[in-house]
């Protein structure tokens, strides 16, 4: 054979496999399993009442210790169009605080609230409340915002202890 026609070959060869390529389809099938005919097996090894144990929320468990800690204030910060109101909370150092979220924007109804300082990242629906609890350990100036409004507000943390300014 000549070097032309082994050119002409690979390159038919390539087209025929590319066209036979693009007109396969795949199907790929998920495997299923049915442990609906192992429950009662489960049961009898173990009991009923061990199948069934109810788990704590982990939000209830924080605020039950942070609640037997001492009282709670509760704080309310609502997201509007122009932005957060109150724009600035002042909270002291070891209370405990819960804050309280709420999005009355009507342009962006599902929006964020980035508090980084303290990891909170929450995501907040028009008219809805979302709720978590704080203890603040250090004092200074914590921001948080909203990223989809760039709307900011700030936390600053203080001590009990206040100097008279002409010290």
């Amino acid at each position: 054979m000549n070097l032309l026609s082994l050119r002409t070959a690979k390159i038919f060869t390539k087209i025929f496999v590319f066209i036979l390529a693009s007109f396969v389809h795949v199907t790929v099938k998920a495997w299923e399993v049915d442990m609906s005919r192992r429950q009662s097996e489960l049961k009898k090894a173990r009991g009923p009442a061990s199948l069934e144990v109810p788990q704590p929320k982990p939000e209830s468990l924080v605020g039950s210790f942070l609640d037997s800690m001492g009282p709670t204030q509760d704080i309310v910060i609502i997201n509007t169009e122009k932005g957060f109101v109150p724009e600035t909370v002042r909270v002291k150092k070891g209370q405990n605080y819960r804050f309280h979220v709420v999005n009355v924007n009507d342009k962006e109804k599902n929006v964020s609230f980035m508090l980084d300082a303290f990891a909170q990242h929450h995501a907040t629906y028009f008219g809805l409340e979302k709720s978590f609890t704080l203890q603040p350990k250090m004092e200074g100036i914590y921001s948080f915002h909203c990223p989809e409004t760039a709307k900011q507000g700030k936390i600053i943390v203080t001590t009990d202890e206040r100097k008279p300014a002409s010290e």
